[in-house]
C-alpha cells in the first residue's frame, strides 16, 4: 500500500544542486517520507532565467504533479535563494484552497532554512532589497550572465569536513545573474492559508547568510508568526548535521500533519 505521507519537496539554494541534498532524502525517507528535489532552471543558466520562472518551474513541475498525479501533499524544504521562488509557487496551492475546489491534497506547510524571506510583488529584486550590493564572495560575470563564487567552501561549507567540503565545492555551479535583478514573486507564507504553517530553521554558525541577517528577515515579516527553531550549523545543515537536521524536519511534518 502506498505511503499516504507528504512529500517533502527540497529546493535546492541558487548555485546548489539536487546531489547536495541527497543523503538528507535519504534519511527522509528512511523515516516514511517520499522526497523529491530538481535543478533549479536559473542554476547554471547564461540566458536570462527570472525568478519567476524558477517559482513557475517549481510550481508546475515539482509540486502540481505530485498534488495532482500522486495524490499526495507538500511541504516545501527551501534554502537560500529557493526562499523567494518556492514560496510564491504555493501561492493559492494550500490544503484549504484546493479542498474548496474539490480537490484533496495541497501544500501543508513550508519550511525555511538559511533562507531569504521577501514578500515580493511589488517589483523590487533581489539585488535591491539585499542594499544593491553583492556580498564579498559573490562576483558578478555581466559578460557571462552569471554570478560567480571563487572559493566556495568559505561562505557554503566552512565547517563541513573536507572531503566532503572539496566534492561539494565542485560541483557547486554559477547561479544565473537575471535571477538576482529579476522582480521578485509575491510570497505565500504570509497568507492565511499558511498562517501557523511556516517555519524557519536558523543556521547559528552561517557564514554565508549570517545569523544576524536571519533574524532580520524574520523580524521584517510582523505580524506573521513563524516556528524557530535553530541548529548549530553553518550555511549547509544538510551536509554538516543531516541526521539532526532531517529530525528537525520530521518534527515539524508531524505538526504539520496532524493540523491538516
Amino acid at each position: 500500500m502506498a505511503s499516504t505521507r507528504p512529500f517533502f519537496v527540497i529546493l535546492p539554494g541558487g548555485s546548489q544542486n539536487p546531489t547536495h541534498y541527497g543523503y538528507l532524502a535519504h534519511l527522509l525517507q528512511l523515516a516514511g517520507y517520499p522526497t523529491y528535489s530538481a535543478l533549479l532552471p536559473s542554476v547554471g543558466a547564461s540566458e536570462k532565467v527570472t525568478t519567476e520562472d524558477d517559482m513557475v518551474y517549481i510550481r508546475d513541475r515539482m509540486i502540481l504533479p505530485i498534488l495532482d498525479h500522486e495524490k499526495h501533499d507538500v511541504i516545501l524544504v527551501m534554502h537560500s535563494y529557493a526562499g523567494v521562488p518556492g514560496s510564491a509557487a504555493a501561492l493559492g496551492l494550500g490544503k484549504k484552497e484546493r479542498m474548496a475546489q474539490g480537490k484533496k491534497t495541497g501544500v501543508i506547510g513550508q519550511i525555511f532554512f538559511a533562507a531569504i524571506l521577501q514578500r515580493g510583488g511589488d517589483g523590487v529584486d533581489i539585488f535591491t532589497a539585499s542594499g544593491g550590493s553583492f556580498p564579498p564572495y559573490l562576483r558578478p560575470d555581466v559578460d557571462a550572465n552569471l554570478v560567480r563564487c571563487d572559493d566556495r567552501i568559505l561562505p557554503l561549507y566552512p565547517e563541513v569536513p573536507t572531503t566532503l567540503a572539496n566534492a561539494a565545492a565542485a560541483s557547486t555551479m554559477a547561479q544565473g545573474l537575471t535571477s538576482f535583478y529579476s522582480p521578485m514573486p509575491r510570497a505565500s507564507w504570509d497568507s492565511n492559508e499558511f498562517k501557523g504553517r511556516v517555519a524557519f530553521i536558523r543556521t547559528i554558525n552561517d557564514t554565508g547568510l549570517p545569523l544576524f541577517l536571519q533574524q532580520m528577515m524574520i523580524d521584517n515579516t510582523k505580524p506573521v508568526e513563524w516556528i524557530v527553531k535553530d541548529i548549530e550549523s553553518d550555511h549547509s545543515p544538510q551536509l554538516l548535521k543531516p541526521e539532526k537536521f532531517s529530525e528537525m524536519l520530521v518534527d515539524l511534518a508531524k505538526q504539520f500533519e496532524e493540523e491538516a
